[in-house]
């Protein structure tokens, strides 16, 4: 009887740690953000004009696999969230370090534009998804109080490895080209390998819902359900209902997309979407872009250094102020989505000096920091927090369609501009508009929300209304 109650506890216990093994797990999602987002962000500088000289192909082609690699990243998202709730933070994390690492193993096997897009694109992608998804989550389970503290350490990892690594690889391949990117993405290969001990750090705690229906079956198999209490019953039954849904089912469900119904999360969606076709552009055209303004090669890797380490500061600040009661969240995430949109903009008008290039990404890379840190901020303020899971699978839908169109579309206006003076100006004007329009339709929500405040109480009045009418003359008397 003791023992079946020591069961019964721990079913119900929720440990937060909130320090001790915790900063070993924000140590692990900090190496593994600035794994994939440092490999994400280099491809276009450093694979860019090698793949092109080797496969003969234009930059639309060639930057198609730059754009699926995050769309995927983010389009899986679902699958993601409905395998981590099945297995746990520490076995998708590790699965999903295998997977991406073997796509990028088997790209070194075939130079093949078509190879590239399923094994470094879609396979690396689907990995990537497995892996972002437990590092962000396992942080959760970890901490309360020191949530955001440990979040922001853990996401600050992303800044770190987009200054780092595009640097080193750009370095090893283009500037000094000790070795061909080829082996390149070999050696990206075994850097994705190291986050397997990021996974393996992540030890599951008692509330994790894979650990929950690990108990749950636990307690059927030895017989003991009939002793546990109503309360436990409830939860057995949430749990073995939940647990009986398709792998499928429970994917679908992850996409809400009923949530669109609600205006002013669709326009918040949409101006999403602009703002993710160009996102990716900074990052992947940065390098070809100082190449036509003629900077200096070996000056170049300082452009997205410059991106990674702003944007660093970006999150930390921004989201320092988006947790104070006297800032607008929603004019602060609108003021940082229109400059992230102006740098973009006069990104092509910069010079042979790199100072400006690097005063372009510094711009880019606060702000566009800052944006990421409070989307799931503003994204609670508009759904509220028990819809933010659904409506982050919706969101994340359509902002990887729109990074997986974005470069592509980028890079052959950049062939098709090619005799231009600039050849990216009008690519980079148009998306820095986008952006800047994304950020300025934002300003309608607080309207959008007051038309829907207003006609939920008129429609409160008149149900109020409906209910006297049907009240008989002493009633109605009575209540006056």
């Amino acid at each position: 009887m003791e023992e079946n109650d020591k069961k019964k506890k721990s079913s119900k216990e929720t440990i937060v740690p909130d320090g001790g093994w915790g900063w070993m797990v924000v140590l692990a999602s900090f190496l593994i953000h600035f794994i994939m987002d440092g490999i994400t962000y280099s491809m276009g500088q450093t694979f860019l004009e090698p793949m092109r000289t080797k496969l003969a192909l234009d930059r639309a082609s060639i930057s198609t696999i730059f754009s699926i690699l995050p769309a995927v990243t983010l389009g899986a998202g679902p699958i993601a969230t409905v395998l981590t709730n099945m297995y746990g933070c520490r076995v998708v994390a590790m699965a999903g370090t295998c997977i991406a690492a073997f796509g990028f193993f088997l790209s070194r096997l075939w130079a093949n534009v078509w190879y590239y897009y399923i094994t470094i694109g879609i396979i690396g992608g689907l990995g990537f998804a497995l892996m972002y998804l437990p590092a962000i989550v396992s942080v959760g389970f970890y901490f309360e109080k020191k949530r955001t503290f440990a979040m922001g350490i853990a996401v600050c990892g992303s800044g770190v490895g987009t200054s780092i690594l595009p640097y080193i690889m750009n370095e090893i391949v283009n500037v000094k080209t000790w070795i061909n990117y080829e082996n390149a993405l070999l050696i990206e290969c075994c850097i994705i390998i190291i986050s397997l001990l990021c996974g393996y750090l992540m030890r599951p705690l008692p509330q994790e819902p894979s650990e929950q229906r690990r108990l749950e079956r636990k307690i059927r198999k030895e017989g003991q359900q009939k002793s546990t209490s109503e309360m436990d019953v409830k939860e057995v039954d949430i749990i073995e209902k939940s647990s009986n849904k398709s792998f499928f089912r429970q994917i679908i469900e992850q996409i809400d997309l009923s949530l669109l119904k609600n205006p002013v999360f669709t326009l918040f969606v949409i101006s999403n979407f602009f703002t993710s076709l160009g996102f990716n552009v900074i990052y992947n055209f940065a390098d070809d872009l100082a190449n036509d303004a003629n900077v200096a090669i070996h000056h170049r890797s300082y452009i997205v250094m410059s991106i990674g380490l702003s944007s660093i500061f970006g999150r930390i600040i921004i989201g320092f102020f988006g947790d104070q009661k006297y800032v607008n969240r929603l004019v602060l995430f609108i003021v940082a989505l229109i400059i992230s949109g102006v740098a973009t903009m006069i990104a092509p008008l910069c010079g042979a000096s790199v100072f400006q290039h690097i005063g372009y990404g510094s711009a880019f890379g606060f702000f566009s920091g800052g944006y990421v840190t409070l989307t799931a901020i503003v994204l609670v303020d508009i759904v509220g927090i028990n819809k933010l899971s659904d409506a982050f699978g919706v969101f994340l839908l359509f902002v990887g369609i729109a990074t997986a169109i974005g470069t592509p579309i980028v890079g052959g206006m950049r062939d098709a501009f090619a005799n231009f003076a600039r050849p990216f100006l009008w690519p980079y004007f148009i998306f820095g508009t986008c952006t800047v329009i994304s950020g300025i339709v934002l300003f309608a929500i607080p309207l959008l929300q007051r038309k829907k405040l207003n006609d939920n109480q008129v429609e409160m009045d008149y149900d109020t209304t409906t209910t006297k009418g049907d009240l008989s003359y002493e009633e109605q008397q009575q209540n006056v």
